[in-house]
């Protein structure tokens, strides 16, 4: 198992943790995952370890890290090969094991690849949660949605790729933390349609002034408010980010917030304590 969503994490099995501390392999092994199962080339590994600054000795030293990384990480799932040594130490010592071949990295000149199956990196892991979560959202099961976007966000323990350049990094890093944001936004959405308004609310407050560009958050703020029975205070808050978009930013809210504050306007509807739509549903 490989954890990127965090600091790097290898795992050999349950409670058997993979030491990889020298600061220059976690980052050749966190470039080979982010194009897990695909051909890494030499030159972004070097930016990797040493962005414009390479040593002349930068292709020896590479080639050394990925062999020593060869014998580390646990061989492939499925992998029949039987490793070259075993030996016990002594009757209280752990056995020592070196897989033979090239167990998780394949070579090709110029470029090296990574070889894991999708189901054995947090990723990948955390992706399919959110749209099993999505799914149940949509077929109207806000309480399995609930918990398989609990499950997706659990998997979560730091910022993803942290260790590696933003030259290498960042894109992926970004995308993956807007997806997060995303699961975040449908978990509530999710806990909103179970009645769960008073439970969401502090944590809705807490994200909204520390992301205050995020409308979404403000709209389900809104909804959370409306629904507690606290119309009063929702449309005080709508005011108070009216006036900060428009002086601070010269915008205005976007067409989704202004529904959400029209509908909270209009006590006749109802619309909030009885719909289970979640937001960003379009209004009929």
């Amino acid at each position: 198992m490989f954890a990127v969503l965090g600091p790097l994490e290898v795992w050999r099995g349950p409670g058997e943790r993979v030491r990889i501390d020298q600061r220059k392999k976690r980052a050749l092994l966190l470039t080979l995952l982010l194009h897990a199962g695909r051909w890494t080339s030499v030159e972004e590994m070097r930016l990797a370890l040493w962005q414009d600054d390479a040593p002349r000795s930068a292709l020896g030293n590479i080639k050394t890290y990925l062999s020593e990384l060869r014998h580390t990480l646990p061989p492939p799932i499925g992998d029949p090969a039987v490793p070259a040594s075993i030996r016990a130490v002594g009757p209280r010592s752990a056995i020592l094991r070196r897989p033979a071949g090239p167990g998780r990295i394949e070579s090709r000149p110029g470029e090296y690849r990574l070889l894991v199956v999708p189901d054995e990196i947090d990723v990948v892991r955390f992706e399919q949660a959110v749209e099993h979560g999505r799914v149940a959202a949509r077929a109207g099961a806000p309480a399995r949605a609930a918990e398989s976007l609990e499950q997706a966000l659990g998997w979560w323990r730091g910022n993803a790729f942290d260790e590696l350049p933003a030259e290498v990094g960042g894109a992926e890093s970004l995308r993956l933390e807007e997806a997060r944001w995303s699961a975040r936004e449908a978990l509530i959405d999710a806990r909103l349609a179970l009645g769960e308004h008073d439970q969401v609310l502090p944590a809705l407050r807490a994200l909204a002034v520390e992301y205050p560009t995020r409308e979404r958050l403000w709209a389900q703020l809104l909804v959370a408010l409306e629904r507690s029975g606290r119309r009063a205070e929702a449309l005080r808050e709508y005011r108070g980010l009216y006036r900060r978009m428009v002086t601070e930013l010269g915008i205005e809210p976007g067409a989704e917030l202004r529904r959400i504050h029209q509908e909270v306007l209009d006590p006749a509807r109802g619309w909030s304590r009885s719909s289970s739509e979640p937001m960003g549903t379009p209004h009929r």
